[in-house]
């Protein structure tokens, strides 16, 4: 690597010693006993540089802070047109209806998609009205049964 100055030795025969040219002697060195291959010398240095990050402008502070306030309103902003959005836009594709579970005598709402004729929800769930239906039907035959034992015992008494 070529650093410009710097001389250019060129071995010829026993060992040749060169000084160097750009080795200078600085104010306020301190003299030392090495050759001038072996020496160290510090580069020059200008005017330091300022940087204090401690204190920043008050207004830098408060566009920061205002820059903030603006992203947070948009954002939500954004999201409460984004959710309002969605809700008109369900609103308009699920129709609901009450209706009579004849087995059970129960109201069941049921939310179908207007589009796909598909239900989207069933309150009570399906489960449930099965449940119900089932419980009915227990019921009903130990009514049945209970009515066919009195009977039998008024007979024979």
């Amino acid at each position: 690597m070529d650093f410009g100055n710097a001389s250019k030795l060129i071995p010829l025969g026993n060992n040749l010693v060169v000084p160097r040219s750009d080795v200078l002697a600085t104010v306020g060195g301190v003299a030392v006993d090495l050759s001038p291959e072996k020496t160290v010398q510090s580069a020059q240095a200008g005017d330091a540089v300022r940087v204090d990050i401690g204190q920043r402008d008050q207004r830098d502070l408060q566009q920061d802070a205002q820059d903030k306030r603006i992203e947070t309103d948009r954002r939500q902003d954004q999201a409460r047109r984004e959710s309002e959005f969605r809700a008109t836009s369900l609103q308009d594709v699920i129709e609901r209806r009450l209706v009579i579970d004849p087995p059970t005598r129960t109201v069941v709402l049921q939310k179908t998609n207007v589009e796909t004729g598909e239900t989207v929800q069933t309150l009570p769930d399906e489960a449930t009205l099965k449940l119900r239906r089932y419980s009915r039907e227990i019921a009903e035959r130990a009514r049945l049964t209970e009515d066919a034992t009195a009977r039998y015992i008024e007979r024979t008494a």
